[in-house]
C-alpha cells in the first residue's frame, strides 16, 4: 500500500507505475479522483475535529440544546467520511508499488533483461529426454494415477524420487539454518486479509484456492465465524501476516526466516503451458526466504543479493547451469519494488526455465499489515523481502534432465547423496506396474 500523502505529492510517478506495470483494474486518471477524495477526507476530518471541540465546550457550559445540534452534525460528517473512505479504498487497493528507478520498462517477459549466467549446459551424445518420460520409464512418477485422483496436473512421486524431493528441501533448510535463518513451518490456511496484506489480493484472487463450506476458529474460545479461508501459494503470505499490527524492536532487525510449506496455485491462464511433467503444478512444496528490515533501501539491496545468492549457491552445488533475469515492470508484479528470476537449464526444452524469484517489496506489505519497528522513540514501517529457497518437485525436473544418462538412468547429485541413504542413482521400481 502506498501512503495517500505520498500519492497526493507524487501523482505522476504513481500514474507511470500504473502504466508501466500494466495494471488493468484502475487507470492513471483514477489517481486524480483518489487525490480529490483524499483532500475531501482531510477537510471532513478537520471539520469533525472542530465540531468535537465545540461539543466539549457546550458540555462544559451545560448548553444541552447546542450539544445535541453539534452531535447531529458530527454524525452526519462521520457518515460522509465513511462514504468517502469506501470510495478511496475502491481505488487505493489497486494502486501498485513503485518500481525502482532502474527497473527495465517492458510490457511482458520479452522486456526482461538477463544480467548474469553461471555454468555451461552439458552436451549430450544422445538426444536428452524430458524428465517426465525418464521418470515414468523408471516407475518413479505416476501422472496417470495423479490425474485420476487429483485432476489436471495431479502427480505421484514414488521411491527414490520421493526421497530426492525431501533430500533437496532438507538440504536447503540446513543451509539456511547454518546461515542464521530461523526455520518456521507456518499455517497454509489463512484469512483473506493475509492474502491482501502481501499484495497477492486483489490482483491474484482468481489464482487462489478458496476453501468453501468451512469456517476457521478465530480465537482461543473456539468461536467460529463465517470466514472462508484460502490456501496460500507461498509461505510468504503467513510469514508476513504473523507480524500484523506489531511493532518490532529495532535491535531485533533484520529478521531472517526460512519458511517451509506446501503451496497451492490454480495457474489460471496456464492450461496451455507445461501440460505434462513437474513444471507448472497446482500443489507443490517450497522453502521460502523472508527478510524483514529497517526502512533503508541500500540495506534492502544487500539483503536481496543475500537471498538471491543463497539459491544461486544451491544451484552451483547441484551443478545446474542457470541465468539471472532482471524482471521488467510489466512482468514483475504490482507489489514489487525490484524482482529477479533465476532460470535453470532444461536440456529437453533447450532453454532456461524459472526456478525461483527474489524481490524487494519495500514498505508496501508493511503498510498493508501495519508492521512497524521502533528505533529509540521513532516508529517507521519495516521493509520486507522474499525469495525462493527451492521449489519441489520443479527442482527435481531440472536435476533429472541434467543428470540423465544414455542408458536412461539418472545420477543423484553428489551433495544430496548423504540424504539419499548413499544412493548414487535413482533406482527403478515396478511395484505398481501392471
Amino acid at each position: 500500500m502506498l501512503d495517500l500523502k505520498f500519492i497526493a505529492e507524487n501523482p505522476d510517478k504513481v500514474k507511470a507505475a500504473i502504466v508501466n506495470k500494466g495494471v488493468k483494474q484502475i487507470k492513471p486518471e483514477d489517481i486524480d479522483k483518489l487525490i480529490k477524495l483524499y483532500e475531501e477526507k482531510k477537510r471532513l476530518l478537520t471539520e469533525t475535529q472542530n465540531l468535537q471541540h465545540q461539543r466539549k465546550a457546550a458540555a462544559q457550559a451545560r448548553d444541552l440544546e447546542k450539544g445535541k445540534q453539534l452531535k447531529d452534525k458530527v454524525r452526519d460528517l462521520e457518515e460522509k467520511l465513511s462514504e468517502i473512505e469506501t470510495k478511496i479504498y475502491k481505488i487505493w487497493q489497486y494502486v501498485p508499488n513503485l518500481p525502482a528507478a532502474d527497473v527495465p520498462i517492458g510490457e511482458d517477459e520479452s522486456g526482461n533483461v538477463e544480467v548474469e549466467r553461471w555454468g555451461t549446459p552439458k552436451k549430450f551424445d544422445f538426444t536428452p529426454k524430458p524428465h517426465y518420460e525418464l521418470l515414468e520409464e523408471l516407475g518413479l512418477l505416476d501422472l496417470k494415477r495423479g490425474v485420476k485422483v487429483s485432476g489436471f496436473r495431479g502427480y505421484f512421486l514414488l521411491g527414490d524420487l520421493a526421497r530426492l524431493h525431501w533430500a533437496v528441501l532438507t538440504y536447503m533448510l540446513d543451509k539456511l539454518q547454518r546461515k542464521g535463518y530461523t526455520l518456521v513451518i507456518p499455517p497454509t490456511l489463512v484469512f483473506k486479509w493475509a492474502m491482501f496484506g502481501t499484495g497477492h489480493f486483489p490482483w491474484g484472487e482468481d489464482d487462489a484456492y478458496q476453501v468453501s463450506k468451512s469456517g476457521l476458529t478465530v480465537d482461543e474460545t473456539g468461536k467460529q465465524e463465517k470466514r472462508t479461508p484460502y490456501l496460500v501459494g507461498t509461505a510468504e503470505v503467513p510469514l508476513i501476516a504473523m507480524f500484523k499490527d506489531e511493532t518490532i524492536p529495532y535491535e531485533k532487525l533484520p529478521i531472517r526466516i526460512a519458511g517451509f510449506s506446501p503451496a497451492y496455485r490454480k495457474e489460471v491462464g496456464a492450461h496451455g503451458k507445461e501440460v505434462k511433467g513437474l513444471f507448472r503444478l497446482h500443489e507443490f512444496w517450497k522453502v521460502e526466504q523472508i527478510i524483514i528490515g529497517e526502512n533503508n533501501y541500500d540495506l534492502a539491496e544487500q539483503y536481496l543479493k543475500e537471498i538471491r545468492g543463497n539459491q544461486e549457491e544451491l544451484l552451483k552445488e547441484l551443478e545446474l547451469p542457470y541465468r539471472v533475469v532482471h524482471m521488467c515492470t510489466g512482468d514483475m508484479g504490482e507489489p514489487h519494488y525490484r524482482k529477479y528470476d533465476l532460470e535453470v537449464w532444461f536440456p529437453s526444452y533447450n532453454k532456461y526455465r524459472e526456478i525461483g524469484s527474489h524481490s524487494i517489496m519495500g514498505q508496501f506489505q508493511a503498510r498493508r499489515n501495519n508492521i512497524r519497528y521502533k528505533k529509540e522513540k521513532v516508529k517507521d514501517y519495516v521493509i520486507t523481502l522474499n525469495g525462493t529457497g527451492v521449489p519441489s518437485p520443479r527442482i527435481l525436473a531440472a536435476i533429472v534432465e541434467n543428470y540423465q544418462q544414455k542408458d536412461g538412468s539418472v545420477v543423484v547429485p553428489e551433495v544430496l547423496r548423504p540424504y539419499m541413504l548413499g544412493t548414487d542413482k535413482l533406482r527403478p521400481i515396478t511395484l505398481f506396474s501392471w
